[in-house]
């Protein structure tokens, strides 16, 4: 596997929600919060860049949610990500 480290300012504003992982099940998590931010979303008819993200948080906190085109009134989370240097490969990026 070939990853990449960048050196550059890594910005996201996304828009989704947070739990703690049960039993330390991340995945499992973040596919449950997915399919809650999605279904608000799509019920709000949201435009959106169409990729999942999450972060895995101090105190096994979780966070899934999405880049939208325009702020909302939607009744999510919003988290702000900032990294300075990151790693990448197809799509996923480590912090």
């Amino acid at each position: 596997m070939k990853v990449e480290v960048i050196d550059r300012k890594f910005i996201l504003e996304v828009y989704g929600f947070s739990a703690r992982a049960i039993n330390k099940d991340y995945v499992g998590m973040a596919f449950t919060l997915s399919d809650k931010m999605w279904k608000a979303v799509k019920r709000s008819n949201l435009k959106n860049k169409g990729q999942n993200v999450w972060v895995y948080d101090a105190n096994d906190e979780v966070f899934a949610g999405v880049e939208l085109y325009m702020a909302s009134a939607l009744e999510v989370e919003r988290k702000n990500i900032a990294l300075t240097r990151y790693a990448y490969h197809k799509h996923v990026w480590f912090i």
